[in-house]
């Protein structure tokens, strides 16, 4: 399950959307013990700022395309590009589990 902090961003190439990826069975019920690595891919006028999961011992770097869940739980920042506007489509996928996938809107 992906679930953005807020629907929509300033396409001013600063903004920024912290979206969180909770994996959950396929019951919907939260699996805390999940590692799974997660890729994810954005469509729009985004790119990824970063990524993380919470793990202070993780050597991951926070730069990239991927992470692997911590306790079920990753991160993923998504910074605007300026001047251009419409909708980010995001999708993280992991071996194994069904994508997620959720939209935020980049505007004035």
């Amino acid at each position: 399950m992906l679930t953005p902090d807020r629907p929509a961003i300033a396409a001013d190439g600063d903004d920024l959307s912290f979206i969180t990826v909770r994996i959950e069975d396929r019951d919907g019920n939260f699996c805390p013990l999940a590692d799974n690595l997660v890729q994810f891919h954005i469509d729009g006028p985004a790119t990824i700022a970063g990524v993380d999961n919470g793990d202070a011992a993780s050597l991951e770097s926070f730069q990239g395309g991927s992470r692997k869940a911590f306790s079920g739980l990753a991160l993923l920042i998504v910074r605007s590009r300026s001047g251009q506007l419409g909708v980010i489509q995001i999708t993280a996928s992991a071996t194994g589990l069904q994508s997620g996938n959720t939209s935020i809107a980049a505007g004035k």
